[in-house]
């Protein structure tokens, strides 16, 4: 658990991480949500359902106060408190097993970790699967408390519906355990109690200042082609990626667990729709582990039990003393080493290194210092978000694009795609935009074409991105 700490806090490395701050300060500035679009000259009448907006607001506070080292440290706290709830799920089973396997889910789940939004939707998940054991087993009636952080959950992060399908899940299998087992009264009992939960909880959705427009969004974002197709977080995993192993592994140490021991129908079920989701989009892998990671544990450590009983192992540990003193003097040295790892991995100086090689920190600032070059831009997706927040409310520095692409819609975003992709119509996209200077990538295609073009001139580059201003009109 300690070890961990050094996976989850990192450095800000998200492109959306910069609007998202933009707009919670914007949201203090004003003492309102946004209601359209801030940041584009494209869409500026599109209707903004800002289901982030509490999120961007507390945000905003901790980096006014605290800069990026203070986000990452609470974000990885958060990440590391989902992993403390897994952790409750498994206690009870042999120590060895449940280190291991929460050293596999970190790991697994190590390309996704970071200061970013998503994390609280897999607190939240955590949350939930913890409170959903403990009814089914018995143990807890947690989740009758489970309306309420729906409302929260609701007003932080739009991956609220993933509380449902959890509750969906467990309707699921205790419906067929009912069906199955007429005689068992429990199944009857925790359905009645589920579906209470699910109907507050979604009514609990409702308790924002979206009101009802809350509900289709999560739907408008699944069922967008442009964004599955453009967007890479929501591409399917793809496993000649080295990142993507340890999930690979991961998914194979649970079919091996399941065949060691037999799932409980709501753990396999729970397991097989956390799969799918992760298996349709890289973003979802957390999904997965949160899931899995108690589930693979159950089965391995049922497994141990019955062989051991078999064949008689017990565990022998060393004198209390000596045990102890060994152990206080290891967690010491791995606490240290810990620190240190965290310490540089989010110090100012390495935040700096990435976001200098990671957006267009140098073109930010040229066009800072040349005010009256361009008056429509055209730039690359993710780093609309890092110049809204650098330039925000300036005119001629509204950008073409950034990060919240459901409020772009897909027909900017297929043009988008048009241009950055040199279809035959790209020229045609930037001249009915009126686009008259492009902030991209070095050496990418479009890059290269405009430097053929005899209208567009480079008039800034380095390592990272380039300006082209049109030298004639469109």
């Amino acid at each position: 658990m300690i070890v961990t700490l050094s996976l989850f806090i990192s450095s800000e490395q998200d492109p959306d991480f910069w609007w998202h701050l933009r707009t919670g300060r914007w949201m203090l500035d004003n003492g309102r949500l946004p209601s359209i679009d801030l940041y584009t000259f494209t869409v500026p009448a599109h209707v903004w359902t800002d289901h982030e907006y509490l999120t961007e607001i507390l945000m905003w506070l901790a980096y006014r106060s605290t800069g990026v080292v203070g986000l990452s440290l609470a974000f990885g706290l958060l990440t590391w408190a989902a992993f403390w709830l897994m952790y409750r799920q498994v206690r009870r089973q042999p120590w060895v097993i449940v280190g291991i396997g929460l050293a596999i889910g970190a790991v697994a789940g190590s390309p996704i970790w970071g200061p970013r939004a998503q994390m609280i939707t897999f607190f939240m998940s955590c949350l939930e699967l913890y409170w959903l054991q403990g009814y089914l087993a018995g143990r807890s009636r947690g989740l009758q408390l489970f309306p309420l952080v729906m409302v929260l959950w609701a007003n932080l992060h739009g991956g609220w519906v993933i509380g449902f399908v959890w509750l969906g899940v467990a309707l699921a299998a205790e419906l067929i355990g009912w069906a199955w087992d007429r005689g068992n009264p429990a199944h009857r009992k925790h359905v009645r109690f589920l579906a209470i939960i699910t109907v507050f909880s979604l009514v609990a959705v409702a308790a924002t200042p979206h009101g009802f427009s809350l509900y289709p969004y999560p739907f408008q974002t699944e069922g967008s082609v442009a964004q599955q197709r453009l967007i890479v977080e929501w591409f399917s995993p793809d496993f000649h990626q080295v990142y993507l192993r340890p999930f690979e592994a991961m998914i194979f140490l649970v079919i091996i667990g399941f065949a060691l021991r037999r799932p409980q129908l709501y753990e396999f079920l729970l397991t097989l729709v956390a799969l799918g989701l992760a298996l349709q989009s890289v973003r979802n892998v957390v999904l997965f582990v949160a899931v899995a990671t108690p589930v693979m544990i159950n089965c391995y450590s049922a497994y141990w039990r019955e062989l051991a009983a078999a064949r008689g192992w017990k565990l022998v540990l060393p004198p209390r003393r000596v045990f102890a003193v060994v152990t206080v003097v290891v967690l010491v040295i791995i606490a240290l080493a810990t620190s240190l790892r965290i310490a540089d991995s989010i110090s100012p100086s390495r935040q700096q290194s990435l976001d200098a090689s990671s957006y267009p920190v140098g073109a930010a600032d040229w066009l800072a210092a040349h005010p009256e070059v361009g008056t429509r831009m055209y730039n690359q997706y993710g780093w609309g978000g890092y110049l809204a927040y650098r330039f925000y409310p300036q005119q001629n520095r509204r950008v073409f694009i950034f990060g919240e692409a459901a409020l772009m819609g897909d027909p900017l975003l297929n043009q988008y795609e048009d241009v950055q992709t040199l279809r035959p119509d790209w020229k045609q996209v930037l001249d009915q935009y009126g686009v008259d200077y492009v902030v991209y990538n070095r050496g990418e295609a479009l890059a290269n074409v405009l430097a053929t073009q005899a209208d567009w001139k480079l008039v800034y580059e380095d390592s990272v991105a380039v300006i082209y201003v049109r030298t004639a009109p469109g």
